[in-house]
């Protein structure tokens, strides 16, 4: 029973091509300055749905004040994996309608606790049917260019998915040669994520269209949307790329 839920819910992040455009919004729980793009995350959330988004990754917080703006839309809840909130982050993702649980798992950092923490929530997310996402981060996210390599990257997802993942999302390694084997390692559909604020949206948008030839499942993109001038339409381009084969050229004139 629980294994058909998980791929009902799966149904809600990914499209019918089996591609999905993310648009994450967690960034709340862990910046240092406010930022004008997230100010009003219930406008944000109902223009790229509506502009083509498949899911939104978003906070406990915000997910229950925007329930109205997410409507049918995918939803991703992202948690911290320790405890005491690891004990009741499966229930409450349930009780909010949540179709998938999202932690952050930082390999290669010696910390077993983080990693054993990180299991056990894909143990319980297996357990009543809710999909999992392990978002991996070799060292930490201010680890230096040996912890960047296509190697540690793809090893890194490799332990995600051993945690019980059932998808993955981490670096787009620059390449499509070098991410193809982040994708073979990983054995899990994987997703990009977009990272600091791209210097144009041809620069972003180039990314995405490389990652998703090497075979990516698709983006989770955070400040490349809300911090553009018009998120719906660069969702819309984001979308044209992954759901419509949409060259970088064509993805643009949609902006």
């Amino acid at each position: 029973m629980s294994i058909h839920y998980a791929k009902r819910r799966l149904r809600r992040i990914f499209y019918a091509d089996d591609k999905t455009v993310i648009v994450a919004m967690d960034h709340g729980n862990y910046l240092d300055r406010p930022m004008a793009g997230v100010s009003d995350p219930a406008r944000v959330i109902r223009e790229t749905l509506a502009a083509g988004a498949d899911a939104i990754l978003t906070t406990f917080g915000t997910a229950m004040r925007c329930a109205d703006a997410l409507g049918r839309g995918g939803l991703i809840l992202s948690v911290a994996d320790d405890t005491p909130v690891a004990e009741v982050a499966v229930e409450h993702a349930l009780a909010l309608g949540a179709d998938a649980l999202k932690v952050i798992l930082y390999p290669f950092t010696g910390n077993r606790l983080h990693q054993a923490n990180c299991e056990r929530l894909g143990m319980e997310c297996a357990r009543w049917g809710l999909p999992f996402l392990v978002e991996t981060i070799p060292g930490t996210f201010t680890a230096g260019p040996e912890m960047r390599t296509p190697e540690k990257i793809a090893a890194g997802a490799r332990i995600g998915a051993e945690c019980g993942a059932d998808f993955i999302k981490t670096f787009y390694t620059g390449s499509p040669d070098s991410f193809r084997i982040v994708l073979d390692n990983a054995t899990l559909p994987v997703v990009v994520l977009g990272g600091e604020r791209a210097v144009d949206a041809r620069e972003a948008l180039t990314q995405i269209y490389q990652a998703m030839q090497a075979g990516a499942s698709g983006v989770a993109v955070g400040r490349n949307i809300w911090g553009h001038e018009s998120p719906a339409k660069m969702t819309a381009a984001i979308a044209s790329i992954v759901h419509g084969n949409a060259n970088v050229d064509e993805a643009l004139r949609l902006l």
